[in-house]
């Protein structure tokens, strides 16, 4: 092989080696949620249609919206969510990713600074209430008490407001229901008046292992794994070899019950894989998972041709949390280990390759030393030059 050829395997092969040690040690967390708009059952429609709104605000020929409640399928679960992107098009089947509140992708948006009222409205309004609780809690008459589509077309209206500045035409908000009116306003006033003292967001879930890999050697413990969650129900799963444990730092056997219940009631905790010196090669893999919840308020973006918050706004619009439900986290590790093998003192004579590629023989000499020893000889040779004419001028 060549000087040449044998640097760039060289460089191959760091790169390689870089990346593996970066995967080792990289933590393992649970992904950000990713989930689609799907399209509603009758039962999801009947439990959230509202009525069209009217603005008094924005462009002319954009102020007429209808207002519903979407379902966003993630994994297993149909959550319910409104919009906080007026003036983009849903668009079904559009692919979407958990965010946090700073990360809403439209510019200029007022969502980000508004965020703690609408979170408010969110856990004030329908159908985090009913109906009949929110007509219950707002008080005063209702024409014929409030109905699902009245409550859902105000509490649309007032996340409107505050994502959108959106503004309700409060003489006429229900143009082809002129009948809701005086329910809608009463609703949309009372979430955007002064009881709205806004409520900041809930934790994010959490559930990290670090590092996801370890390698070892027998007679030895091999950790510490560091497992971080604010989820609840923990559960560690593995298969472990006869002989293998999980173990503290000291050694001391901890049953995979005793690691699920130290994690649960310390949020973070760390732990060891023991192995004896009878088993000399091996391997664990180990999940650990736990339970928590899709909180109302938690933002999700659209996924655009480059990914969530760069053009995902120009893909579907922005959607927030009306329900909470259930989800599973889990990260998964592992922990390998072999008996360390002497390397060989011996080695073979290496035939010369011929130099059929037209690049530098190999001669067992650095490539650089006649670069170095000329470029020493010219600054030599300029050095020279240069004195010679400074003693001619004097």
């Amino acid at each position: 092989m060549s000087r040449v050829k044998k640097l760039r395997v060289g460089a191959a092969l760091v790169g390689v080696t870089a990346t593996a040690l970066l995967a080792s040690v990289t933590p393992a967390a649970a992904e950000a949620a990713r989930g689609k708009i799907v399209n509603p059952t009758e039962a999801e429609k009947t439990a959230g249609q509202g009525y069209q709104i009217e603005l008094t605000n924005g462009p002319e020929d954009k102020r007429k919206f209808d207002t519903s409640l979407f379902v966003l399928e993630v994994g297993d679960k149909r959550l319910r969510t409104y919009c906080v992107d007026i003036y983009t098009s849903i668009k079904p089947g559009a692919e979407y990713e958990e965010a946090a509140w700073n990360e809403h992708p439209k510019q200029g948006t007022s969502f980000k600074k508004n965020s703690a009222k609408i979170n408010w409205i969110l856990h004030n309004g329908y159908p985090e209430l009913s109906a009949e609780a929110m007509a219950k809690k707002i008080g005063g008459e209702f024409d014929g008490g409030l109905n699902v589509a009245e409550a859902v077309t105000a509490t649309q209206a007032a996340i409107w407001h505050f994502s959108d500045d959106a503004q309700l035409k409060l003489d006429a908000p229900t143009p082809k229901n002129p009948e809701a009116k005086n329910d809608v306003v009463k609703v949309y006033k009372y979430l955007i008046g002064e009881a709205n003292v806004g409520i900041s967001a809930a934790p994010k879930p959490v559930l990290t292992l670090e590092p996801t890999k370890l390698s070892g050697k027998p007679d030895s413990l091999i950790g510490p794994f560091v497992v971080t969650t604010t989820a609840a129900g923990i559960a560690i799963t593995a298969k472990l070899p006869e002989g293998v444990i999980f173990s503290d730092k000291d050694g001391k056997e901890l049953p995979k019950a005793d690691v699920a219940a130290k994690i649960q009631s310390l949020d973070k905790y760390e732990f060891y894989v023991k192995v004896p010196a009878s088993v000399t090669t091996g391997k664990v893999e180990f999940t650990v998972a736990g339970e928590s919840e899709f909180s109302l308020g938690r933002l999700f973006v659209a996924l655009g041709k480059k990914g969530a918050r760069a053009d995902s706004h120009l893909a579907s619009q922005s959607m927030i949390l009306a329900s909470s439900e259930k989800v599973r986290l889990e990260a998964k590790g592992s922990a390998d280990w072999a008996v360390a093998t002497a390397p060989s003192t011996e080695q073979a004579p290496q035939p010369q390759p011929k130099n059929t590629d037209n690049e530098l023989a190999n001669t067992g000499a650095s490539v650089l030393t006649p670069l170095i020893i000329g470029v020493v000889l010219v600054g030599g040779g300029v050095g020279a030059l240069i004195f010679q004419r400074r003693r001619r001028r004097a």
